[in-house]
């Protein structure tokens, strides 16, 4: 007599393709809406580089942060900014 077991084995949580999609539904949303007020289509890459921009701006002024800190926030910002401008205006 012997004993057997069956195993099934499955991939737990979620596929890349539905992580994938999950991620881009609010980058949908916030590409319509940079769309709208710059009164240009976009993509979601300058979609992204808008963030990346608002999130340095938000660093920098940030109160309770060194000097040091604020100084390389401000580095951020200005590189991020830079990056967003000539991506947005090359690609009109």
């Amino acid at each position: 007599m012997t004993n057997e077991m069956m195993i099934t084995a499955r991939k737990p949580g979620l596929s890349n393709e539905v992580m994938k999609q999950m991620a881009e539904r609010p980058l949908a949303g916030l590409t319509r809406y940079y769309s709208n007020v710059l009164e240009r289509q976009l993509s979601t890459r300058q979609t992204l580089l808008l963030l990346n921009a608002q999130l340095a701006f938000l660093m920098t002024v940030f109160p309770s942060m060194s000097f040091v800190l604020r100084i390389l926030c401000l580095t951020w910002l200005v590189g991020a900014v830079m990056k967003c401008r000539r991506t947005i205006l090359n690609e009109r």
